[in-house]
């Protein structure tokens, strides 16, 4: 019997939740949020690897402000979206289809970004680590990277609410359930995408980390002077943290 394909993996379901999960409002915030990084960040110019890269939301915005970029990602169906968008922005970017736990070149890069909860997919702590430690061994010396993710802490206050997130995107109509599982380790979500002709079910998990877990595991791969935020825009990781930022180097 031939394996499951992981959720992840698998263009069909990117290509269902794409209507919804990409707006447009989407793709015009990434602008402010690759300033926002680069502030953050101190970094403003040279190798750029955009990690995950998706349909080249920050990629594009990065090729604007002058970076050399590399954009890995797994979806060839993400991938097509973000080639097309770079040819009719006559943007040059080096695309990658590639799994993040197979791509490393050592030194390659001034900043390394990994944005969108794109980080925790995997089943095993040896895979998430793996992919920590060719981060870190893909940084130039100095070398600066980001990962933008949904941490315990800020899930947490959101599981308050007494319903789930209910939300109209670009004319549909998006419901949001969210349980987590195995100890705070995982996460399982589903949404609900319903338009006016069907409705439709998407599943998929990811690991959750606390700032201080996701710190830790920075160390090890390599990574130092590790500073955690509650956003892009540089906010404290505290209460009220819509997400968890980890700024490392090498």
């Amino acid at each position: 019997m031939a394996a499951m394909t992981e959720w992840y993996a698998d263009d069909d379901f990117w290509a269902r939740i794409y209507p919804v999960l990409f707006s447009q409002e989407l793709f015009e915030r990434a602008t402010g949020e690759v300033d926002q990084i680069m502030q953050l960040t101190g970094v403003t110019s040279g190798r750029a690897l955009d990690l995950c890269c998706g349909p080249g939301r920050h990629s594009l915005p990065l090729a604007r402000r002058g970076f050399d970029v590399t954009s890995v990602d797994l979806s060839a169906y993400l991938l097509k979206e973000a080639k097309e968008r770079a040819e009719t922005a006559e943007l040059k970017i080096e695309w990658i289809k590639k799994d993040m736990r197979d791509f490393v070149e050592p030194g390659g890069y001034d900043l390394i970004i990994n944005l969108f909860t794109s980080f925790g997919y995997f089943q095993t702590e040896a895979e998430e680590m793996k992919t920590l430690k060719n981060i870190a061994d893909s940084l130039a010396e100095n070398g600066t990277v980001v990962i933008d993710t949904l941490g315990k802490e800020a899930l947490a206050e959101r599981l308050h609410a007494d319903s789930p997130p209910v939300e109209e995107r670009d004319g549909s109509l998006l419901i949001q359930r969210v349980k987590v599982v195995e100890d705070w380790c995982r996460v399982k979500t589903e949404w609900i995408i319903a338009t006016e002709d069907k409705v439709d079910r998407v599943h998929f998990e990811h690991t959750l980390y606390s700032g201080k877990e996701l710190r830790e595991l920075m160390n090890w791969a390599g990574l130092s002077d590790v500073s955690l935020y509650g956003d892009i825009d540089g906010r404290p990781y505290g209460p009220g943290a819509r997400r968890l930022v980890a700024v490392g180097r090498r």
